[in-house]
């Protein structure tokens, strides 16, 4: 699709460059043939002008506040009734006024800035007719204002001739004002089809020069809207040559390629500024300001020059194509344009080229530069899809650096608590649930085998969940190979349906556990590294949390529980006390507790040692523990005591209780090392009264009654009363 956008540009450059170029030929050649024969013309300077080297131009300095005078002397042949009237023609530069008188007669006056109806909308220069009895010698007063510097050349001729001249003019300056027009649609076309934002700067110089040479030959000021930029003369003119030179600037700045120089652009963008700011000045039309706005105007067109060259050279320098034709243009144009300045000031011969060579060069230049910008949208795209192409990597890697921590943040909060029995599940849910957005597959699966001693699959989606375990079956000893050699693999896999690839990526647990991530999806398209490297990353952060929170899962049981008996410690037995207690004060609900002594254990130390002690003990701890109901607490309060904490039970459930836990003490044999031994133990029981909400009264009741149990003769239970005395 990109190849037929560029064939249309092309075409479209090489058809409008055609259409430009047949134009040039005609005007050109309109404009340079010969003219009629003239009259000559004598020239006597008078006020205000002067005469030229040649001695055929009257040449003025500028002066708005007076007429410029100087007499014109020619003979005229009799009257011919075939030929056309005698006139006056004057090439069109930026006067005030100009009309001629002799006697009584005076001619029509004529203006730059304010030309009259009769002119038409293209005129070619001043137009003045001479009454048809004049013959013979003739002597004319001519008078001109003009605010800048011009050069005038009277020729007298016929009529008619002059009228081709005057075509021959137009002709020419059509030719130009046409080609700037294509250039300035060929521009918009180019931005159309390659966005580039150089051909809006292109636009806006090829519009620029328009309005600029339209306005310089004196037909802007026939279009309507545009007539009023005649209110400022000659500072009109000044303002349209700064504009076109600020976008010029900008054309080559982009041309040039110092987009990517910083400080370059920079500098190239503070002179544009500089440029709009004395246009403003100019447009504020001050008398103060005059004096100076012809000399600041002058030396901001020359900065102007200079850096245009100097970007050039910089271009040619960096091996910029066509910079070298490029900088040839502009010297041509800034040559040409001295000529007419020259032409201006009397030194040169009012001719086509001296008068319009530097509108031709610069309309020459433009195209080329066109052609300069069309050579580097190959550059400019590449440029933009290489940047669209970081982009697009740095928004995915941003993207999956988001899911990674996503996943972190979700395995830390999910994992926080569970039952360490659920934690290898849950996490590798979360894998799957958080893999599966990013990396297109059609199912994933995680299993592991002894990981923490646990053996688990997890499926994404878990319709597959039979399918996948079908397939881990028939492939368990290659599977756990695989796992064992640590590389991930990809090959290509049969699902029922056609081609499909899998992924196999090893999953970091200790032998001789082992585990693997599954992933799988249709056609041929392998997984890339980066998906590859994503999901053995979601695999590693999910194994080192489930380890972690394993870890921290162990360590809190070791710390709430008992070594020796698995059962709550000391510590533990009374938080859960104090939170119990509270519990049930504002439930309005009962809560008992048992203290429970084994009897005579020093004696079975003796007996047995402190090794048959501590079997004894968990012995006993495993009775007890398989008598108490699901909700019931318990735990080792010291030596040979356990405290019993038995939620929402009175006192009769409570001494129920507690004669079985006796009962299952004392049916219980205990051996170690080949002896045998029974058991019993002392029961104190005590309830919570309805004002209590913390343990510390009824801890002291139930050790009172377990004293008091021990008193009675041992392997027995006592409820201690609301009150001992």
């Amino acid at each position: 699709m990109s190849g037929a956008h560029g064939n249309w540009r092309h075409r479209l450059l090489i058809a409008a460059l055609a259409w430009l170029l047949i134009l040039f030929v005609v005007g050109v050649l309109a404009a340079t043939r010969g003219s009629a024969e003239e009259v000559p013309v004598g020239l006597q300077p008078g006020t205000g002008t002067q005469l030229s080297r040649d001695g055929v131009a009257l040449a003025l300095p500028g002066d708005p506040s007076r007429d410029a005078t100087a007499i014109l002397r020619f003979e005229l042949p009799p009257p011919d009734p075939q030929a056309s009237r005698w006139v006056i023609w004057v090439g069109r530069d930026p006067l005030d006024s100009l009309w001629l008188e002799r006697g009584a007669w005076r001619s029509p006056e004529r203006h730059f800035f304010q030309p009259s109806a009769d002119e038409g909308t293209l005129p070619g220069g001043f137009l003045l007719p001479l009454p048809g009895d004049w013959q013979g010698n003739v002597s004319l007063v001519l008078h001109a204002r003009s605010s800048t510097a011009v050069s005038l050349r009277p020729r007298v001729m016929h009529e008619a001739a002059a009228m081709q001249v005057v075509r021959r003019g137009v002709a020419l300056e059509s030719a130009i004002y046409a080609g700037l027009f294509v250039l300035g649609l060929l521009s918009l076309a180019l931005y159309s089809a390659a966005r580039e934002r150089s051909f809006v700067a292109l636009f806006a110089c090829a519009a620029s020069a328009l309005l600029l040479l339209a306005a310089q030959n004196g037909h802007l000021y026939q279009v309507p809207g545009l007539a009023l930029l005649s209110t400022w003369r000659v500072a009109g003119l000044w303002v349209l040559w700064l504009g076109f030179t600020a976008c010029a600037l900008q054309v080559l700045l982009r041309y040039a390629g110092l987009r990517g120089g910083v400080d370059a652009r920079r500098w190239v963008d503070r002179y544009c500024m500089i440029l709009f700011a004395i246009a403003a000045a100019c447009l504020l039309n001050l008398q103060a300001l005059d004096r100076w706005l012809s000399p600041l105007v002058t030396l901001a067109l020359c900065g102007g020059a200079a850096v245009a060259l100097a970007m050039l050279v910089e271009a040619l320098r960096r091996h910029v194509p066509m910079a070298t034709a490029m900088l040839l243009l502009v010297l041509l144009t800034l040559s040409a344009t001295l000529v007419r300045w020259a032409l201006a000031h009397g030194w040169l011969m009012d001719l086509p080229w001296t008068r319009f060579g530097y509108q031709l060069v610069l309309v020459v230049a433009i195209a080329l530069l066109t052609v300069g910008l069309l050579s580097r949208i190959g550059e400019f795209r590449d440029q933009r899809d290489r940047d669209h192409l970081a982009r697009m990597d740095s928004e995915r890697r941003m993207s999956r650096e988001s899911a990674r921590a996503d996943l972190t943040l979700a395995l830390q909060t999910r994992l926080r608590g569970v039952d360490p029995a659920d934690i290898e599940w849950i996490a590798f849910r979360l894998l799957l649930e958080r893999l599966s957005p990013e990396i297109p597959i059609d199912w994933a699966a995680v299993v592991a085998y002894g990981y923490h001693g646990h053996d688990v699959l997890v499926v994404e989606p878990v319709v597959r969940k039979q399918h996948v375990h079908d397939l881990i079956a028939a492939r368990n000893l290659a599977l756990k190979r695989l796992a064992m050699n640590g590389m991930p693999l990809q090959q290509a896999a049969s699902n029922g349906h056609g081609a499909c690839i899998e992924a196999l990526l090893p999953l970091a647990i200790r032998a001789p556990g082992w585990g693997m991530l599954m992933l799988q999806r249709a056609g041929s398209e392998g997984f890339s590294t980066e998906e590859i490297e994503l999901a053995g990353e979601f695999a590693r952060l999910a194994v080192l949390q489930a380890d972690e929170s394993v870890a921290s899962a162990q360590l809190r049981q070791s710390a709430e529980l008992d070594a020796l008996t698995g059962t709550f410690n000391r510590r533990s037995i009374d938080q859960w006390l104090a939170r119990a207690f509270l519990d049930a004060h504002r439930q309005h609900r009962p809560l008992s507790l048992l203290f429970i002594d084994i009897d005579h254990f020093k004696s079975v130390n003796d007996r047995l040692g402190h090794a048959g002690g501590d079997h004894c003990l968990r012995e006993v701890a495993t009775a007890l523990r398989g008598a108490l109901e699901v909700g019931d607490t318990l735990g080792r309060y010291g030596g040979e005591e356990f405290v019993v904490v038995l939620p929402g039970r009175g006192g009769a459930e409570a001494r129920e209780m507690a004669e079985r836990l006796r009962a299952a003490v004392e049916r219980r044999e205990f051996r170690f090392e080949g002896h045998g031994e029974r058991l019993t133990v002392s029961i104190g029981v005590a309830t919570r009264l309805d004002r209590e909400s913390t343990p510390a009264e009824a801890v002291k009741r139930a050790d009172n009654a377990l004293y008091t149990a021990k008193r009675a003769g041992r392997n027995c239970v006592h409820v201690a009363p609301a009150v001992f005395s």
